[in-house]
């Protein structure tokens, strides 16, 4: 993304990905704020699989904190997830908010974050 986001909330970036485990496959989804670099907790499916409960699970997580007053009326959510799955989050809590399918961008940004993991990453 061009600008870097100036307040709090103004831009959230989703990623989301496939993990081996001993039993199988597992979804997780990590969220993180574009200017504080915060990690929101992360949200783990059994099934790789994304599902309406699943990202109003992440979405729970992420807008706990967040205040209409003191953050920005609307949020740029900027993920990795395929644009087919708009119809899904549309049905969520955070429909209201807007939504960029980038996968580049989502890498680029969260790059810090997920270099770390202990685990492989594998894009959905």
């Amino acid at each position: 993304m061009k600008n870097r986001p100036r307040k709090v909330f103004e831009r959230i970036y989703i990623h989301a990905a496939k993990i081996q485990t001993t039993e199988g496959w597992v979804l997780v989804l990590h969220s993180m704020d574009g200017l504080s670099e915060f990690a929101f907790q992360p949200v783990f499916n059994k099934k790789p699989e994304v599902t309406v409960e699943l990202l109003d699970l992440l979405f729970n997580n992420t807008l706990k904190d967040y205040n209409t007053v003191f953050h920005p009326k609307q949020i740029v959510f900027v993920t990795n997830l395929p644009e087919e799955y708009a119809g899904l989050i549309q049905q969520t809590k955070a429909a209201r908010h807007r939504f960029i399918y980038n996968k580049e961008a989502t890498a680029k940004a969260m790059h810090g974050l997920l270099s770390k993991m202990t685990h492989e990453l594998v894009q959905l």
